[in-house]
């Protein structure tokens, strides 16, 4: 339940993911907010899973709330392609370049109830598995999305995301490598949000520094057709992701660009 939540602080719930085999990070985006009692039902009802952190996301723009989900997505190429939306098509119809992909998945995942008394925002909650015993928590996530589908009439897998259990090799490999070398190893040691590794998906959502460069739309790159595709979007853009992957504290690059 709620009142078992072990509040970690942001910074904390920071480090846990960076630092655990036994972290994971559940997003539930808008689409699936009006369920947050069932989600938690879901999370008590499965053995070895303990809430260490719940906050919500203070995105305020559609701008932040697209580039949130190209953070949790990066590296995916239907973000540009828009390759699966004829599986979920919008009744306005596929969206136009660039990023078409994120804006497809952006409106599945930012859907908000009819005459909200306050616009709903995503919420993060920030796991911890017992790994002495197996966990049905992945295997579960698929009955508990065809529930929320039922209960808010969007798609279940826009509802929540959930990151991958973390390979105990990669995470050593992770701590013990330099900034530098990890961004040219290869994708298959990634630690990046398309791994769904949970610290870097953390950080984009909890930090205030990345919350902070969501909402000012990448600097204000995002706000324009014509910017947010161009080399220098594309240029900050990497910034930004490096350093959700890095373990930089001081003066964030991306708030300088």
């Amino acid at each position: 339940s709620r009142e078992n939540i072990m509040h970690l602080s942001i910074s904390d719930a920071i480090s846990f993911c960076q630092r655990s085999t036994a972290a994971a990070v559940l997003t539930v985006w808008p689409s699936g907010g009006t369920c947050l009692n069932e989600v938690h039902n879901w999370l008590d009802s499965t053995n070895g899973v303990n809430v260490v952190h719940s906050s919500e996301v203070p995105l305020t723009t559609f701008e932040s709330e697209l580039l949130s989900v190209m953070a949790l997505y990066d590296g995916e190429d239907w973000l540009e392609t828009n390759c699966w939306y004829n599986e979920q098509p919008l009744p306005e119809g596929p969206p136009e370049g660039p990023y078409a992909g994120a804006k497809w998945k952006h409106s599945l995942c930012f859907q908000q109830p009819e005459a909200p008394s306050t616009k709903i925002v995503p919420t993060v909650l920030v796991l911890e598995i017992d790994e002495s015993q197996p966990s049905s928590l992945w295997s579960s996530k698929y009955q508990v999305r065809s529930r929320l589908a039922s209960l808010s009439g969007n798609p279940g897998n826009s509802c929540i995301h959930l990151t991958d259990r973390q390979d105990e090799s990669i995470l050593r490999q992770y701590q013990d490598t330099t900034a530098s070398s990890r961004s040219s190893s290869s994708s298959g040691n990634s630690m990046a949000c398309d791994s769904s590794y949970a610290y870097t998906c953390a950080r984009a959502l909890l930090h205030p520094a990345s919350v902070k460069w969501l909402n000012s739309g990448a600097n204000g790159l995002a706000r324009c057709k014509t910017t947010l595709g161009s080399e220098e979007f594309r240029t900050a853009w990497k910034v930004y992701t490096d350093w959700l992957q890095s373990q930089e504290e001081e003066d964030p690059p991306f708030l300088k660009l």
